[in-house]
């Protein structure tokens, strides 16, 4: 493997496109010697450990740290425990209750491009991209956004950029995150336990909703209800705001595609997909195999982790044809079907459709407003490395009166 590469480099964080085709083309299956994980850059690669869940575990956790034993929900579970899980939390957290929030959210933005709209600028990822998804999740656990909106962001920026941090110790910031979330969660899981006790009705909240599901005689307890609390939480916000971030910066740097989806807008979910394609949030996460394997002609040993590189994949000619090319008229029902940016196999995101609704929504009541607008700064790249996308997004367009 004579080809290499840093996860945590600034040209792989500022370009990851370019290395995921070196890579592919050059070192598919890649050990790194400083933090001893493996990395899979071929779709043909990543599909074999996707589909085989006897083999590759999600037990250690979907990031680089080893986290056995804590608790876990859906993404940390295998077969069969995960299928129960899956079930039990389908029974509530499905399309339906996905699609019931589209008509708030859209008054929300609304409001909010009522207020951003004669100022003729803005931070897109500041005043749209990170709140738009966190006050959905307000609506989702039934909180007050006004007043827990601002704490989860701070809780959120830590706690996902945690995720692939290279500190192995928890440091202050985060652990002062973590405790701060777990001091908002523990009450609303305690009072749905309580009312599950008791035999009195949940409420309308998400967790209060899990609390009172049950599948074959299971349900879920505080662990549980709290893992998945934190997951809503953490992963529901940073990847839709890196993606809304992500919708606008491709406008901007594909203006013929932009004048297409003028000019065509029912070419908008299709544009959001390949939005998610192209520019993946989360370049990989992690599996850990049971068994020893050997991946394209590289022997790797039991119990490793083997990062699989979901936006590589994205950009394999294998799975994609043209795959370095923006393209919003590909065909969306193929751009969903393949498209990994949301996972695969059987941890494939079940909030999918929430994402995508929130970003329609947004580009929808944006355009209605502002069908032009321009770069006025240049763009901060989101400092940790989970994510890929803009920390700050500056734009400017030519204001109107109310």
């Amino acid at each position: 493997m004579s080809e290499t590469y840093d996860y945590y480099s600034d040209e792989f964080q500022s370009d990851p496109a370019a290395t995921y085709q070196r890579m592919r083309e050059r070192c598919p299956v890649h050990k790194s010697d400083t933090w001893g994980w493996y990395s899979l850059f071929r779709y043909a690669d990543i599909q074999k450990v996707i589909s085989d869940n006897e083999t590759y575990s999600v037990r250690k956790g979907p990031g680089p740290i080893d986290t056995e034993g804590n608790p876990g929900i859906l993404v940390a579970t295998d077969p069969p425990q995960h299928m129960l899980e899956k079930r039990l939390v389908g029974r509530v957290f499905n399309l339906s209750l996905m699609e019931s929030f589209e008509p708030g959210l859209r008054k929300y933005v609304a409001g909010l491009l009522y207020d951003l709209a004669p100022a003729g600028r803005c931070d897109l990822i500041v005043d749209v991209a990170e709140p738009v998804p966190l006050w959905i999740i307000c609506q989702l656990l039934d909180v007050d956004f006004e007043r827990w909106g601002r704490k989860m962001r701070e809780w959120v920026y830590v706690l996902a950029g945690a995720v692939f941090s290279q500190d192995r110790d928890m440091g202050s910031e985060v652990l002062e995150a973590a405790t701060g979330l777990r001091g908002f969660l523990e009450p609303i899981v305690d009072a749905a336990l309580a009312k599950r006790a008791s035999g009195e009705a949940p409420g309308r909240g998400l967790i209060d909703q899990l609390a009172a599901a049950e599948v074959e005689g299971m349900r879920l307890n505080k662990d549980q209800l709290m893992g998945f609390g934190n997951f809503v939480v953490i992963a529901g916000s940073g990847t839709t705001t890196n993606s809304i971030g992500n919708f606008f910066a491709a406008m901007v740097d594909h203006p013929d595609q932009f004048a297409l989806l003028k000019q065509c807008p029912e070419l908008l979910p299709n544009a959001v997909e390949e939005v998610i394609r192209f520019y993946a949030p989360v370049p990989g996460l992690f599996r850990t195999n049971n068994k020893p394997v050997t991946l394209g002609g590289v022997d790797i040993p039991v119990d490793s982790k083997i990062c699989v590189m979901w936006g590589s994949g994205n950009r394999d000619p294998e799975l994609f044809e043209r795959p370095n090319e923006f393209d919003i008229t590909r065909d969306l029902e193929e751009l969903k079907r393949k498209n990994l940016s949301f996972g695969g196999g059987i941890h494939r995101c079940m909030g999918a459709p929430l994402s995508r609704m929130e970003i329609r929504v947004v580009v929808e009541e944006w355009l209605k407003r502002i069908p032009e607008f321009r770069e006025y700064e240049p763009r901060v790249r989101y400092p940790h490395a989970t994510l890929i996308g803009d920390d700050h997004l500056y734009l400017e367009w030519e204001a109107a009166g109310r």
